[in-house]
């Protein structure tokens, strides 16, 4: 029989049951850690299984999770799937209007949530959601709208002792195949109404191969689980990677707790977005700008070694010997004081979701924590990654394993349809097939690219974000706006220019550049006349300059704009990514303003 996920996951149990799967990092205080074996996780998942099928799930039905990253996600989720359903990953951030539509959506008969405030989500919503059977909540002791989580276990392990639900739970996971609906992912929604991909046992189990194959990931690795599980990344490069590997997961339900659990963990992998490595790079450089005397230059020459030794390894160069010898020896101290940031034991880092700034990924690959970039998408997320013995930073790397890219006439990146693609889009058999050329061969990711004689993919922006300017020239503003957030001085950017003659910018200002320049001038950095100060303004165009200076001339920013307040909230999307009409118009004015007399 063809392998699933759950034939997958029940074959680790049986193997390593026993062994460490899922650490509830706690939370502090006098709580402890919880560790819960491959047997135990998977007994827990029929438990769950068992209990669904006797509150009348039948297969093929969706649950949901909303919650954050705790035990009860990994086990419902498998559960889900050991009783024949669809797990739907719900975002924990998510507004009541919000969870009602993805709910509503997907036609979900049950759904878990993990606390007093997400319950509060689902019970202000329930009324309109006739589909919507049993409610399950961790933190509750359970009552005339929900079921409390320890009660609802306590009973699948009851019924998991008769042989007619043991019986009915074989045959639900005998009858499920490789091309059997496994998960619904839905997209973010940055353009529009978000949509549930659909992912198949088949794709999940040929991603995480993919992932494992070009990562070399092995059985004793074991990683930090803090980006939310209803994300592709997490859900595919976390949950299931993880069961094809036999992966430790270290559980982090408040991601701002992830370098104490680092440090506590000490993982194998870390793989997280830009703004974690950007928190690292920044804690490091503070601690580079404080060193005096001996110390400052032992930093000096790290850094100044790193950089030769980074700039071989990415051209594909040996490294001298007497080179990486110095630089092992000079740096040894700053060396291990940056592996202890993540727990001092990890051999791989990846960052995805967004382009890593190029200053932040040399800083850190100087101080040896080489950092690998990736691209994917909801829709097939093992699309290219750079890999540990050849990288760049400027790239997302290679085709990964499985993959087949090529682009079209217009620049966009097409994805030849395969194992790793998705199905389709519940309910949308319309906007499925838009996603897909005309032969329905190629998936058409939306966004442009290049691949250079390397044969690494480099992203150049989206089709449906390009800028088209009043004289008809076309800007794709992402790669511009990774150009301007990998200067020192700017930590986020917008392009804008629909229409107009010309490209303009919204620009937020590193905060510790900030402090250093309100310092060195005796300004209050809080004072919001700050910036407007010609010398701070000038420092910032300095910077857009040396941006431009690689630029064609319609592409170059000519004006900007800049912000007291940095882009969050309904400014991005859950996966950080600018939700532009938004943006664009919260910050109308600042954008007009930099048109007039032009």
């Amino acid at each position: 029989m063809a392998e699933t996920a759950v034939s997958a996951f029940v074959a680790r149990a049986r193997a390593d049951a026993d062994r460490p799967a899922l650490r509830v990092l706690a939370a502090g205080g006098a709580s402890r850690d919880e560790t819960i074996t491959w047997g135990e996780w998977a007994g827990l998942s029929r438990a769950f299984a068992a209990s669904l099928i006797a509150a009348g799930h039948r297969p093929g039905q969706h649950v949901a999770i909303l919650a954050g990253n705790g035990a009860a996600w990994p086990i419902a989720d498998l559960g889900v799937l050991m009783a024949g359903g669809i797990s739907v990953g719900v975002y924990p951030t998510s507004a009541p209007a919000q969870v009602r539509q993805l709910l509503a959506d997907c036609a979900a008969v049950a759904v878990v949530v993990d606390s007093p405030a997400q319950m509060e989500k689902v019970r202000a919503v329930r009324s309109t959601l006739p589909e919507l059977r049993t409610v399950i909540c961790v933190d509750h002791d359970g009552g005339g709208d929900a079921v409390s989580w320890a009660g609802w276990m306590q009973r699948g392990r009851a019924l998991g002792e008769s042989v007619q639900t043991r019986a009915e739970l074989a045959r639900r996971m005998d009858a499920l195949r490789p091309e059997t609906t496994a998960i619904l992912i839905y997209t973010s929604g940055s353009t529009g109404e978000p949509k549930g991909a659909a992912l198949t046992h088949r794709t999940l189990l040929a991603s995480a191969a993919s992932i494992r194959d070009t990562l070399g990931l092995v059985e004793g690795d074991r990683s930090l689980s803090f980006l939310p599980f209803c994300h592709a990344a997490e859900r595919i490069f976390g949950v299931y990677t993880r069961i094809v590997c036999g992966m430790q997961a270290g559980l982090v339900a408040d991601h701002n707790r992830v370098w104490d659990a680092a440090r506590e963990f000490a993982p194998t992998l870390f793989g997280g977005l830009p703004r974690f490595y950007e928190k690292a790079v920044a804690t490091l450089r503070a601690q580079q700008a404080a060193a005096t005397g001996d110390e400052r230059a032992r930093w000096e020459r790290t850094i100044e070694l790193g950089s030769a030794r980074s700039r071989l390894r990415r051209a594909a160069q040996p490294v001298p010997a007497e080179l990486e010898a110095e630089w092992m020896r000079v740096g040894a101290p700053l060396l291990e004081r940056a592996r202890a940031l993540f727990g001092g034991r990890m051999r791989v880092a990846t960052s995805g979701g967004a382009a890593l700034p190029q200053d932040v990924s040399e800083y850190l690959d100087a101080l040896g924590i080489t950092v690998l970039g990736a691209y994917g998408l909801t829709e097939h997320l093992c699309a290219a990654f750079n890999r540990p013995d050849h990288y760049t930073f400027d790239s997302a790397g290679p085709p990964m394993p499985g993959t087949t890219l090529r682009l079209a006439d217009d620049g966009e990146i097409l994805l030849r349809r395969g194992p790793l693609t998705f199905s389709g889009y519940h309910g949308r058999p319309a906007e499925t097939a838009e996603a897909f050329t005309a032969d329905g061969e190629w998936l058409r990711t939306g966004d442009l690219g290049r691949v250079g004689d390397d044969g690494a993919l480099r992203v150049i922006g989206r089709k449906k974000e390009l800028i088209a300017l009043s004289n008809g020239k076309k800007v794709a503003p992402l790669g511009i706006e990774a150009a301007l957030t990998g200067e020192p001085w700017i930590e986020q950017a917008m392009l804008y220019g629909e229409g107009r003659n010309f490209v303009s910018a919204l620009l937020v200002i590193r905060r510790p550049a900030l402090e250093a320049w309100a310092a060195e001038h005796a300004r209050d950095a809080d004072d919001p006349r700050l910036l407007d100060d010609p010398g701070l303004r000038a420092a910032v165009q300095a910077a857009v300059d040396r941006v431009n200076a690689g630029l064609s001339n319609p592409e170059r920013v000519r004006r900007f704009a800049l912000l007291g307040t940095g882009f969050s909230g309904d400014d991005l999307t859950p996966t950080l990514k600018l939700r532009r009409p938004i943006v664009e118009q919260r910050y109308r004015a600042h954008l007009e303003a930099l048109y007039v007399d032009a």
